[in-house]
C-alpha cells in the first residue's frame, strides 16, 4: 500500500511497467522508465543536499519532465512547491521565499529568469535541469546528468504519510499568495477516491489540461497513477485551438476528461466535434464555474457514450463533493455541487458556526482525509479556515470553512449559493477580488479601486475594474494594466478598467459592488 506520491509511481510500474504513464507532443514514458527517470532526479536532489522535508521547487513548462521532476522530488524525501512559469516574478519572489525553496528544478533557456530569482531569493543556492554557470557560485545540475543518474534503485531517503507532499498556491486577499499544505495521505486519500469512484483503469488514457500548478493536475496524475493508466498532458499550443485539440483527443484516444466548463464549451462551440471520433471517452469530469445548462446539455447529446461528473472542491481539500449527471434527463438548473464524497463528510453551518436544516442556507464546512494539513506557516489563517468541532469520544475533528454557502436539500444534496467572501473563480483559477485592488492601489495615481465579475455569457466570468484617480492625474487602461502585470498572473487582469469620478456606494457609506455590477451586466447586454 502506498506510503508516499512515489510509491503510487513504483506500484504503477510493477503492475504495468511497460505500459504507457505519460504522453505529451505524441512521445511517452512507460512507467518502468518513469520511475527510472525520477529516481535519477532523486539520486540528483540528494547529491545537492536535498534531505527530508526540504522545499524544492518545480519551474517548468509542461512536458515529461514534470512528472519526472515531482516523482523525483518524492523519491528524494523533499515537499515539492510546484511553480507556475507564467507567474509575475514578484509572486514567484513570494512563493520560494514563503516556504525557503533552496532547490530550484528549471530548464535551459531561462537564465535571465533565474538571475532575478537569485537575486531575490537569497535561500536558493542550487539550480537543477539547467547547463550554464550562474552568478554567486550558485551551483548547477544538468538534465543530462540527471539522465545519467536514472536507476531503479531510489535513494535511501526517508518519507511518510505525515510527510508534507506539496504546497500549493492560490490567490491571497492580501496581495499574499496562500501556501497550501498537504501530507502525503491527504494527497493519497483522493487519489484512492477518485481512482474508484470514476473506475479507472491501467487502459484509461485521462487529460491533464490545466497547469500543473493547479489542484486539478493531482487528478490528472495521482489518481490516473493509482489505476497504472496514461496521463495525456495538453501543451498550451495543443489547447490554443478548439479544433486542434479536438483532433489530438482524437488521435491520443482520450478516454477521461477533467477540465474547467469554459474548456469544454469551447470545443462545442469551435471544435468541430461533429467530424471527431471520441467513442473512448467514458467520463468528462468539470469543475471551478458555472457550466451553462444549455452548452452542457448539447455536449452531453453530442457525446452520449460518456457520463459527465460535476465535482467541487477547493485546493484545500481536493474535490470533497459530486454529482453525477443522469444521461436520461436535461441537467438540472442550477447544477447542484451533489453528494459528499464517501471519504469527506459535509456540514452547513450558520455565523455561529451551529447547524441548520435542510432548506437553510449556511456556510459548507468540510471534514475528511483529503483535507489539507493547513496553510503553510501561517497561524492566523489555520485558526480562521481549519475548526476544531466536538467527535465522539472526547476527540475532536477538523473542518475546513469553505467560505463558501450552500442549501442542504431533503436528500442531502448540496447546491451553491454563492461566496461567503469576496472570491471568484475565472477560468477555473480561484482569485480574490480584493487581492487586484490591492494592486491597483498601489499604482501611483489610484485613490480608490474596485473589482467585480461578471457572466461573459460562455459559462466564466469577466474582471471588470473601475478606479478613482488622483484629480487632475492623466492616465491611460494600459499604463494601469501594465503596472498590474508585474505583480498579478494573467488570467488575474481585469478585462477593463474604468476611471470614475466616485465609486457607487451603499446608504452607509460602503462600497456598493451590486450597483457597478448591475451596471456593467446592463452595459454588456447593450453591447451584445
Amino acid at each position: 500500500m502506498a506510503v508516499t506520491l512515489h510509491h503510487l509511481a513504483l506500484e504503477a510500474a510493477e503492475r504495468r511497467p511497460d505500459g504507457e504513464a505519460v504522453r505529451c507532443d505524441g512521445e511517452g514514458l512507460a512507467w518502468a522508465e518513469l520511475v527510472r527517470r525520477s529516481h535519477g532526479m532523486a539520486h540528483a536532489l540528494r547529491d545537492a543536499g536535498v534531505r527530508r522535508g526540504d522545499r524544492v521547487a518545480v519551474l517548468l513548462a509542461k512536458s515529461l519532465r514534470v512528472p519526472v521532476a515531482f516523482y523525483g522530488v518524492y523519491a528524494a524525501g523533499g515537499a515539492l512547491v510546484p511553480i507556475d512559469p507564467k507567474a509575475p516574478r514578484a509572486q514567484i519572489v513570494r512563493i520560494l521565499n514563503a516556504t525557503g525553496v533552496t532547490h530550484l528544478v528549471t530548464e535551459p533557456g531561462r537564465r535571465a529568469s533565474i538571475e532575478t530569482l537569485l537575486d531575490a531569493c537569497p535561500e536558493l543556492g542550487h539550480v537543477l535541469g539547467y547547463d550554464e554557470s550562474l552568478p554567486g557560485g550558485v551551483a548547477t545540475t544538468s538534465w543530462a546528468t540527471i539522465a545519467e543518474l536514472a536507476s531503479d534503485a531510489r535513494p535511501a531517503a526517508q518519507g511518510g504519510g505525515l510527510d508534507t507532499s506539496y504546497i500549493m498556491h492560490t490567490s491571497g486577499s492580501t496581495g499574499e499568495p496562500k501556501l497550501i499544505r498537504h501530507m502525503h495521505s491527504s494527497a493519497l486519500a483522493f487519489a484512492e477516491w477518485a481512482a474508484a469512484e470514476y473506475e479507472l483503469a491501467p487502459e484509461d488514457r485521462i487529460t491533464n489540461h490545466s497547469s500543473h500548478h493547479t489542484c486539478f493536475a493531482t487528478f490528472d496524475y495521482y489518481a490516473a497513477a493509482r489505476a497504472a493508466a496514461t496521463t495525456v498532458i495538453l501543451t498550451p499550443a495543443a489547447m490554443m485551438m478548439p479544433v486542434s485539440l479536438a483532433e489530438l483527443l482524437e488521435q491520443e484516444a482520450v478516454s477521461v476528461w477533467y477540465s474547467v466548463p469554459t474548456a469544454l464549451v469551447q470545443l462545442l462551440l469551435r471544435g468541430n466535434l461533429e467530424e471527431r471520433n471520441l467513442e473512448r471517452l467514458r467520463w468528462v469530469l468539470f469543475a471551478g464555474e458555472v457550466f451553462p445548462a444549455k452548452h452542457l446539455e448539447a455536449l452531453m447529446a453530442r457525446w452520449p457514450q460518456a457520463r459527465f461528473s460535476h465535482v467541487y472542491g477547493s485546493t484545500e481539500v481536493n474535490v470533497c463533493t459530486r454529482f453525477h449527471l443522469d444521461r436520461r434527463q436535461a441537467p438540472p438548473s442550477p447544477l447542484p455541487i451533489g453528494q459528499p464524497c464517501s471519504n469527506a463528510r459535509a456540514l452547513v453551518v450558520n455565523d455561529e458556526q451551529q447547524p441548520v436544516p435542510p432548506g437553510t442556507p449556511g456556510e459548507l464546512l468540510i471534514q475528511g482525509s483529503t483535507v489539507m494539513a493547513g496553510y503553510w506557516n501561517d497561524p492566523e489563517r489555520n485558526g480562521e479556515a481549519l475548526l476544531q468541532r466536538p467527535a465522539p469520544g472526547g476527540f475532536e475533528d477538523t473542518w475546513f470553512r469553505t467560505g463558501d454557502r450552500v442549501v442542504q436539500t431533503p436528500d442531502g444534496s448540496l447546491a451553491f449559493s454563492g461566496r461567503a467572501d469576496l472570491q471568484v473563480k475565472v477560468r477555473g483559477f480561484r482569485i480574490e477580488l480584493e487581492e487586484i485592488e490591492h494592486a491597483l492601489l498601489a499604482l501611483e495615481p489610484v485613490q480608490e479601486a474596485m473589482t467585480i465579475a461578471v457572466p461573459d455569457g460562455q459559462g466564466s466570468s469577466l474582471l471588470r475594474a473601475a478606479v478613482v484617480c488622483a484629480p487632475g492625474s492623466v492616465v491611460t487602461q494600459k499604463r494601469l494594466l501594465d503596472g498590474l502585470r508585474s505583480v498579478l498572473p494573467a488570467y488575474a487582469l481585469p478585462s477593463s478598467i474604468e476611471q470614475l469620478d466616485a465609486l457607487p456606494r451603499t446608504p452607509t457609506g460602503t462600497v456598493d459592488r451590486k450597483a457597478l455590477a448591475a451596471r456593467y451586466r446592463d452595459e454588456d447586454t447593450i453591447n451584445d
